[in-house]
């Protein structure tokens, strides 16, 4: 392996590893970053190891993941009548108890400050504690199978490069 192939290799790792990292901290987009340094990788190197069916493997898992994304935060905003700002307040309460620790990223941060998000729209406290309850459970569900998936696809491509 020469010079560049190595640079690329390490490259593309890190914007790997960073996709696996934003599963915690939504603001980057976690599998897209997985599947970019893929690609890259891919480009950079001729598709030498990275076939043109092993990227489409990859783009139908990533966009398998994308859409299952949408559909189980739409679906959940309409079923709670979830609004603008409990989603907003999700967001920030996240991104504000990634500062503490990870349980604070995953769960305190977002349900407190989605709960204050609903406050904000006048709506009653005993549903939105109801609400929030399905919120986390369907979060920590979202997040584990992203981690699976992200850990698959960082594996195929190890897989593909040994091989």
């Amino acid at each position: 392996m020469d010079w560049f192939t190595i640079i690329i290799l390490i490259a593309c790792f890190a914007i790997m590893i960073a996709g696996l990292g934003s599963i915690f901290f939504p603001i980057i987009p976690s599998i897209p970053m997985i599947w970019l340094g893929i690609f890259l990788y891919a480009i950079a190197t001729g598709f030498e190891k990275i076939d043109s069916n092993f990227l489409l493997l990859i783009s139908i898992l990533t966009l398998a993941i994308i859409f299952l994304d949408y559909i189980v935060l739409t679906l959940g905003v309409r079923k709670f009548n979830f609004s603008v700002w409990g989603i907003v307040g999700a967001i920030v309460g996240g991104v504000i108890g990634s500062f503490f620790n990870l349980f604070f990223a995953l769960v305190i941060g977002p349900v407190l400050g989605a709960v204050v998000g609903q406050i904000l729209t006048g709506q009653d406290l005993t549903y939105i504690f109801q609400m929030k309850k399905y919120t986390v459970i369907g979060f920590i569900g979202g997040t584990v199978v992203k981690i699976s998936v992200g850990v698959a696809m960082i594996g195929l491509f190890i897989w593909k490069l040994v091989s």
